[in-house]
């Protein structure tokens, strides 16, 4: 079954960093949890993020005596590393949706532009062109002003879908009128 956890610990403590890899070896199907359930493109990179938590968790470890006690530090170092990231993550998703909800405010209902009868046409054979869920999910976008996870709630799709949808749309509205 190979060393305990406790033991290899106080081996790379006392300065045998090869044992590090049987560290990453035992944790490895934590790692790969966390990774996955991060919604970031360099899932290399975010693997590379978790095993340095781990090297610092283990740098940091003053008590290192029981395996159960060595484990549930680590994972909670893990555990921590996850949050932090989710929280980067999730800022960073919202600051690129917010300048995206920006371009459409700018053709809001409320301003001149949207008066625009030809403007109005064709918006409306925009969304005539779209089919099933993604109609009804362009019309709530565009004339009930609702949110991502709203919609995405209401439809029973996932929130990235409904993203994606506003996206495409507004890539669309910029070929269209800002070119």
């Amino acid at each position: 079954m190979g060393e305990s956890v406790h033991v290899i610990i106080e081996e790379i403590k006392k300065g045998n960093k090869e044992k590090f890899l049987l560290i990453i070896d035992k944790m490895t199907p934590l790692i790969n949890k966390y990774v996955r359930l991060l919604y970031k493109d360099e899932k290399e990179d975010m693997h590379s993020e978790f095993v340095l938590s781990l090297l610092e968790a283990i740098n940091s470890m003053q008590y290192y005596k029981e395996d159960g006690q060595c484990v549930y530090f680590l994972s909670r170092a893990l555990k921590n590393k996850f949050l932090e990231q989710y929280k980067k993550s999730k800022q960073h998703f919202d600051a690129e949706a917010s300048v995206e909800d920006e371009f459409f405010t700018e053709i809001s209902m409320d301003q001149p532009v949207y008066d625009d009868w030809l403007f109005h046409e064709d918006l409306k054979t925009m969304l005539l062109k779209t089919e099933g869920k993604q109609a009804v999910i362009l019309w709530d976008i565009v004339f009930h002003e609702e949110s991502d996870a709203v919609i995405a709630e209401r439809h029973s799709v996932s929130r990235q879908y409904v993203n994606r949808v506003r996206r495409n749309f507004y890539n669309l509205l910029k070929e269209n009128y800002y070119k």
